[in-house]
């Protein structure tokens, strides 16, 4: 199969995340962006009003991670198995590749931002795979059907933010992966047994 081409607005944000990664937020210029992204200033500034801009583009990185990560999930694999499996790729992506300091820098702009709040936002490629699996598991009985797909993502999107937060919040002393691997089969078991 023929390798998706990547798009400008998505190099600028690798290069820009692989940027704050190796060298912090507050080091990395506009121009190193630029030079690793392999833009102009123009092409910048018509995807992103300036480097405060790509912190919300966070989110994207992560829609992009779930979009590699699709192709690899297995028919044979339950509801549970799969969402079991993206959340320790997506979040052991996140610990060993995204400064802590800018997971909690977005959260608290999250919050007071006037723009959308990206992390919730519902046409995110995060939402419909995840929903998509909770279907997939309440129509196969998996789960119980007391909640809908679009009630129990809500919870599973809840959970998500939250063991982020602490993560940040407690500067990482904790191994995202690892605490989730630990929870969030209790958080998927309630889904089986009905809420």
């Amino acid at each position: 199969m023929p390798r998706k081409r990547q798009s400008t607005k998505s190099r600028i944000i690798k290069a820009a995340w692989n940027l704050f990664h190796k060298q912090g937020y507050n080091e990395t210029t506009l121009e190193d962006i630029i030079s690793a992204s392999k833009t102009s200033k123009g092409t910048f500034y018509h995807y992103f009003k300036g480097k405060e801009a790509l912190l919300n583009s966070l989110s994207y990185l992560f829609d992009t991670r779930y979009e590699e990560l699709e192709p690899t999930l297995k028919d044979n694999m339950s509801a549970t198995e799969k969402l079991l499996y993206l959340n320790h790729e997506v979040f052991y992506m996140i610990e060993e590749g995204i400064d802590v300091h800018l997971i909690a820098y977005l959260y608290s702009s999250q919050l007071i931002t006037k723009d959308k709040k990206s992390l919730a936002d519902p046409k995110r490629y995060y939402f419909k795979i995840c929903t998509s699996i909770l279907q997939e598991g309440l129509d196969s009985g998996e789960f119980k059907n007391t909640s809908t797909a679009e009630e129990l993502m809500d919870l599973y999107a809840m959970f998500e933010r939250a063991l982020l937060y602490d993560w940040s919040l407690y500067r990482a002393k904790f191994s995202l992966s690892g605490h989730s691997d630990k929870l969030l089969p209790h958080v998927l078991k309630t889904f089986a047994e009905g809420l």
